[in-house]
């Protein structure tokens, strides 16, 4: 029998234990390395990171959106009430992005206006100069009727019929009614050059007779030619 050197098992021995030094490196537990750790952590902090900012910038979108629809006027409406100081009464109707109005202190003091509606503002203008001014405020319409050099302001509400604006015409005839919430009217009836307070209007019956003549009064929508 051979008997090995002392050398050979000693290289023998060397070689088994770098052998099992690799292997335990090899099948170490996932995740233990350096390497592997510094993927896997990146993006769940990249992800959490962005979900604050994109809460964030969602909400002055809302915000704005419904900022822009409160300040416009609604596609069909009617608006009545009296002037301040009780200068007369005023009404207004809008249609789509045409609008009209009337002004009158329920004597002889009148004036129609036409104009347009661009988002929450109003601006119209009377055959004989007149001018009407509002902007949107809620349910509410503020502005200003420049009319005979005197400045009216006004702040009114939506009128539901059968308040509202009305109109009758005549062969000489033409009669202006603001029928206000409360029931109450302010009117002016004006033949030729003469203007006086306009005769009681029922609503549910629009119907007058001046001088013999028979006039149909009819409510304003604000796409009239006045």
């Amino acid at each position: 029998m051979k008997h090995r050197s002392p050398l050979v098992t000693l290289a023998a021995v060397a070689l088994a234990f770098a052998i099992m030094f690799t292997v335990n490196i090899v099948s170490g537990p996932p995740g233990s390395g350096s390497t592997g750790a510094s993927p896997s952590a990146a993006p769940a902090t990249t992800s959490r990171s962005l979900q604050p900012t994109e809460t964030a910038a969602a909400t002055p979108t809302a915000t704005a959106s419904e900022t822009a629809e409160d300040s416009t006027f609604p596609e069909q409406v009617v608006y009545a009430g009296r002037a301040e100081d009780s200068q007369g009464a005023i009404a207004v109707a809008v249609l789509g992005s045409q609008a009209a109005a009337y002004f009158c202190d329920g004597r002889n003091v009148e004036a129609w206006f036409r104009g347009t509606v661009e988002g929450g503002s109003i601006t119209l203008k009377s055959k004989s100069g007149a001018t009407l001014e509002a902007e949107l405020d809620g349910t509410e319409i503020k502005g200003t009727v420049q009319v005979k050099n005197d400045t009216v302001e006004f702040e009114i509400d939506e009128a539901k019929r059968p308040a509202g604006l009305y109109r009758a015409r005549g062969s000489e005839t033409t009669i202006g009614w603001i029928v206000l919430p409360d029931g109450s009217q302010v009117g002016v009836q004006t033949t030729g050059s003469d203007s006086s307070a306009a005769p009681r209007l029922d609503p549910e019956d629009p119907q007058v007779t001046v001088d013999g003549e028979s006039l149909d009064a009819a409510p304003v929508n604000g796409d009239e030619d006045l």
